[in-house]
């Protein structure tokens, strides 16, 4: 063979070899290489804004959920109830409105002999804790509480008919939107032993509660459909761009994913935590009784409970994006984990979509966060499981495209073994010989690169 021709085969020779001892961090290096300084500012440029938007989309969705969907807004109203602070604040204002507006004493007088007619003022006032525990009791009843939950879902569903451009509803309650409690302080009466027909003696801002007026139209309209437009368009909008931020990070989209992951778990615990601000200030600002705190702390808590529910599943699916970014990387147990289910990847396509299928199902079953009970929320996930799984099995395919069953689990062992047999004996020292033919057999099994086997002989032999 001419020399100029050995001289290439052993140029070969030796890249091939350089290329098949390379760690995963060598490999990624020229992949790395491609994207400019210029284009990852720009693509961490992108995230950082799209992450403000996703917070604040968070926000509409929530306001979303709470304010355009009649049962979300009956359900929390009657949460509301059902809190013990709010019920007891709640009870003290109906005896206090009921003392203030009606002649309780002379209800009583009515109803007494003659000769004891001079004690109803004493009876009333007697009977104000009396009510306000009576009351309290009433508003903790299913029947009470039933008639609540409809009071509300129906003013709700007058509101969304007039942020959707429907005027008749309001027309019929003389230009505005109200609440009516009549029916559930009649029920409180009737408990309390008063006679009926007490709610038409009550002043109608008491009876029945102003949503919003006529005035405020406009403006009611205006604001919902920004909510409404919000929730929508930043749903959709915040994982285009993080998609987009992905697509544009070419040779660090692995990197880039794990960011999006870290992005989203931040956005969703900064608005758990601002969720927490608000509760605190919001107390603080509208009262200074103390003895009110717990009921408007707990008011702001229960309503603000969709808010979230939003942001767990952000940070649910951060955590996901994170642990996927990580799985594909060049850590050594990543990698092992890889190698160990490459064959099966490689060799049950079928069985392997039906597992991530039943998982998915298990997801839907479980359903931590709001979107995996959703019909969107469903195909979305699956959609993403199909394709990752897809890469995944790409991934695998080209990293160990010679891997065997069990190849992986039986390096484990041996590395192990190799491990205990290496580890020193305090009782009889190896010899210099026979550590260096431990270190030939890690060399040999794969469990130490040849740059590792150099080094540690090198310093055995030479301290």
């Amino acid at each position: 063979m001419p020399p100029d021709e050995e001289h290439s085969d052993a140029q070969t020779a030796a890249v091939t070899s350089e290329s098949a001892t390379a760690t995963p961090d060598t490999e990624m290096t020229p992949e790395a290489r491609t994207i400019s300084r210029r284009r990852l500012i720009g693509v961490d440029v992108l995230i950082a804004i799209t992450t403000l938007l996703l917070i604040v989309g968070m926000f509409s969705v929530f306001a979303n959920r709470l304010l355009f969907n009649p049962d979300n807004w009956s359900r929390t109203s009657t949460q509301l109830l059902q809190n013990a602070d709010i019920r007891s604040a709640t009870a003290n204002y109906v005896v206090d409105q009921l003392y203030a507006n009606v002649n309780v004493a002379g209800l009583i007088k009515q109803g007494l002999p003659t000769q004891f007619q001079g004690l109803a003022g004493p009876a009333a006032g007697a009977l104000r804790n009396a009510a306000v525990q009576g009351t309290e009791l009433a508003l903790s009843r299913p029947r009470v509480q039933n008639l609540w939950a409809q009071a509300n879902r129906a003013a709700d569903q007058t509101f969304i008919n007039v942020v959707n451009g429907g005027k008749g509803v309001v027309r019929t309650n003389n230009g505005a939107v109200t609440l009516n409690l009549g029916a559930i302080l009649e029920d409180v009466a009737a408990r309390l032993g008063l006679p009926s027909g007490l709610t038409s003696k009550l002043p109608p801002n008491i009876a029945t509660l102003t949503v919003f007026k006529s005035d405020q139209l406009k403006t009611v309209q205006n604001g919902g459909k920004a909510v409404k437009g919000l929730a929508l368009w930043l749903t959709i909008l915040c994982p285009v761009l993080y998609a987009l931020a992905i697509f544009l990070a070419k040779g660090h989209r692995r990197r880039t994913l794990m960011t999006v992951g870290f992005s989203g778990i931040f956005a969703g615990v900064l608005v758990f935590f601002g969720r927490n601000i608000l509760q605190t200030q919001i107390t603080n600002s509208l009262t200074n009784d103390a003895s009110l705190r717990p009921a408007i702390r707990a008011t702001i808590g229960i309503s603000t409970h969709l808010l979230s529910e939003v942001a767990s599943g952000v940070v649910f699916i951060g955590v996901l994006l994170v642990i996927a970014a990580w799985f594909a990387g060049p850590a050594r147990l990543a990698r092992f984990g890889r190698e160990a289910i490459a064959p099966f990847l490689r060799d049950h396509v079928g069985a392997t979509y039906a597992i991530v299928l039943g998982l998915l199902a298990l997801l839907f079953i479980w359903d931590p966060i709001p979107a995996t009970g959703t019909p969107a929320g469903i195909i979305t996930f699956i959609v993403l499981g199909l394709v990752g799984t897809e890469l995944l099995r790409m991934q695998t395919a080209r990293e160990f495209p010679e891997a065997r069953p069990g190849a992986a689990t039986q390096a484990i062992r041996t590395r192990g073994a190799a491990v205990r047999r290496s580890a020193p004996n305090s009782s009889v020292p190896a010899s210099t010989a026979e550590e260096l033919k431990q270190l030939a057999e890690l060399r040999d099994n794969g469990s130490l690169t040849a740059e590792e086997y150099q080094a540690a002989k090198e310093q055995l032999l030479h301290g």
